[in-house]
């Protein structure tokens, strides 16, 4: 819980500075990469947290890997550094996202059926979604195998179940 109020500090303040700077998504792209790697390698993670290892060389070694990136979003990247926070990494892009979904009238869905679905019927549930909630929709659609027909929806924490199992576990329990 801590953390996700750090993370949220963090975000807010990280996505003023991309509002004002309207660069939202120069910086989600250079904080998803800084977690990416913070979670997947090893070294770096080691590197980053060493605390042996000065500040300095730290940011040196950031500024390599980012050379690309404008100065604005360098030093979000060197902030969190110097305060400690690139451990929050994922709490922070985690918080950074919902903000730009809910400034943005974005909803994440997340569909499950037994088969893939084609990219017709993708369309027509990302539209009647869309219809439904008045929102954007951004899908993730996962196949199980184990799902006899229907589909599971997941919106933000709401569930809705349409499967055939469930529907036939409704229909035993009315009986």
């Amino acid at each position: 819980m801590a953390d996700n109020k750090v993370g949220k500090r963090y975000a807010e303040a990280i996505f003023s500075v991309g509002e004002s700077n309207n660069n939202l998504k120069e910086i989600y792209d250079a904080l998803n990469s800084l977690m990416e790697m913070y979670v997947k390698d090893k070294e770096f993670k080691n590197f980053i947290n060493h605390p042996l290892i000065s500040l300095e060389d730290k940011r040196d070694f950031l500024d390599k890997i980012y050379k690309d990136e404008t100065e604005e979003v360098k030093n979000i990247l060197f902030y969190l550094l110097e305060k400690g926070r690139i451990s929050d990494i994922r709490e922070i892009v985690a918080e950074y996202l919902k903000i730009f979904y809910t400034k943005n009238q974005i909803l994440d869905v997340e569909a499950t059926f037994a088969m893939e679905l084609t990219e017709v019927q993708k369309a027509k549930l990302i539209e009647n979604l869309e219809k439904s909630t008045k929102k954007k929709i951004n899908i993730k659609v996962n196949v199980d195998k184990s799902i006899i027909g229907g589909g599971i929806l997941k919106i933000g924490d709401k569930i809705i179940d349409g499967t055939i199992k469930t529907q036939l576990s409704t229909l035993a329990k009315q009986n």
